[in-house]
């Protein structure tokens, strides 16, 4: 008896397909969210440079950052500074901290960890990149 496996760049593109098929299904079900309107600030009074994509990007002002914070706290599971903090991905150690920086402008958040937010709440859509190939 002869059992054959596929070899390891076969079996990673079967993983790699598989997992494409899963975040195409999420992309779907992200249409499908719902529109959320209490945000406690009005927009029309900053710059929309935070929304841009990287290159082009400005840091938000901190009341945006608040503002958005505030309200994605109201509308998700996350509902403290400690749950958007493992959810945007900074450290457990000071992302609490980190956080309250942004708030007040100690700091201004990252490209990276301000895009997941600006995703997360649907202001932006989320970036797919091509696969040029697959190589080994």
């Amino acid at each position: 008896m002869e059992i054959k496996i596929p070899g390891m760049d076969e079996q990673k593109r079967v993983v790699f397909e598989q997992a494409t098929n899963v975040a195409i299904e999420q992309l779907r079900q992200n249409l499908q969210a719902p529109v959320i309107k209490d945000l406690a600030l009005d927009e029309s009074q900053y710059s929309n440079e935070h929304l841009l994509s990287e290159g082009r990007w400005k840091p938000p002002h901190p009341d945006i950052v608040c503002a958005y914070l505030e309200q994605f706290k109201r509308h998700s599971p996350y509902t403290s500074d400690k749950a958007i903090a493992e959810f945007l991905g900074l450290n457990r150690k000071n992302g609490e901290r980190r956080l309250r920086a942004y708030k007040t402008g100690e700091e201004r958040p990252p490209f990276g960890i301000w895009r997941r937010l600006l995703v997360a709440t649907g202001r932006v859509p989320q970036e797919i990149l091509p696969v040029i190939g697959f190589f080994a």
